[in-house]
């Protein structure tokens, strides 16, 4: 009988560890959020949508202001404003003080697609990684890759080409993207297009995300200084947000002023480069990212 249950117990194993040495090969290359479900709990953290995500180079801040700081910012649509981000940030917190904390902030974020724009039930994140894996510092994270890779198990092993590249600082970086004019242009009248026939016509502002932003700068200013940051994007869709939110200073006046400081940088859009009309080029992100870093070190 013993025998029986140690050879069962063997069979098992195998199996088993051919499974984890699999999920062990997930990294950077496997989606544009893994890997910031698998580094520990921070204390110092970068947070927002994709602006910040691909704009907010960790590294930098690193250097000036003499921290670790993690970026745990993901998407427009995983991570506006609401219960869903606020617990998933309270679980990657390691809720030491002495904490940074830098915020990204911009009309899309506290705003729902939904027709009830105050409803939780009805936020789109609700189905997404931040709600479905409520493990943020496992690695390798199977509760992520189940939750969130099914159907592209294979993927782990065979890395798919892509232009993205998460680092284990939660920094995205897009490589190898032509930025000649012609490049930029389309990729640029693409989004533009999108934002202004797609999400203008069913977005609408959520006091409920607002209450949610609030939330959350309430939370981590126990533990740290909280700064708000506004980043700079392409002219043309800075039009598109005065459109539909002429009046965000002011829809965030409260938040702002709960903050330890706001810096609202669309005056200076015309300063940098982006890949999309959205999102800085990782050059441009770097010079952002030196300017928010000094700005937060002279505040400090």
């Amino acid at each position: 009988m013993k025998r029986f249950i140690f050879q069962l117990i063997s069979i098992s194993i195998i199996p088993f560890a051919i499974i984890l040495m699999i999920m062990s090969t997930a990294d950077g290359n496997t989606d544009p959020f893994y890997v910031r479900f698998t580094t520990p709990k921070q204390q110092n953290m970068i947070l927002g949508t994709s602006r910040a995500a691909q704009g907010l180079q960790p590294e930098v801040f690193d250097k000036i202001l003499l921290r670790s700081i993690n970026n745990f910012a993901f998407t427009i649509a995983h991570s506006p404003f609401g219960k869903v981000y606020f617990e998933s940030i309270k679980r990657k917190h390691n809720q030491r003080r002495g904490g940074l904390f830098i915020i990204a902030v911009d009309p899309w974020s506290i705003s729902s697609w939904c027709s009830s724009p105050n409803n939780l039930s009805l936020f789109r994140e609700n189905k997404l990684c931040l709600n479905k894996t409520k493990i943020v510092n496992m690695n390798p994270n199977p509760f992520y890759i189940l939750d969130n890779l099914s159907g592209k198990y294979k993927d782990l092993l065979f890395k798919s080409k892509s232009n993205m590249f998460l680092h284990k600082n939660g920094w995205l970086e897009i490589k190898d993207i032509k930025m000649d004019s012609i490049s930029v242009l389309a990729r640029t009248t693409d989004k533009i297009e999108n934002y202004r026939n797609t999400y203008l016509p069913k977005i609408k502002p959520s006091l409920t995300r607002i209450q949610y932003l609030i939330k959350t700068i309430s939370y981590l200013k126990d533990f740290g200084n909280v700064y708000l940051v506004r980043l700079p994007i392409d002219e043309r869709m800075f039009e598109i947000e005065k459109d539909f939110m002429s009046d965000f200073d002011l829809k965030i006046r409260e938040a702002i002023n709960l903050s330890n400081g706001y810096l609202d940088m669309t005056p200076r859009n015309r300063f940098y480069k982006y890949t999309d009309g959205n999102h800085l080029h990782k050059d441009s992100g770097k010079k952002v990212s030196y300017i928010v870093a000094n700005w937060i070190a002279d505040k400090e």
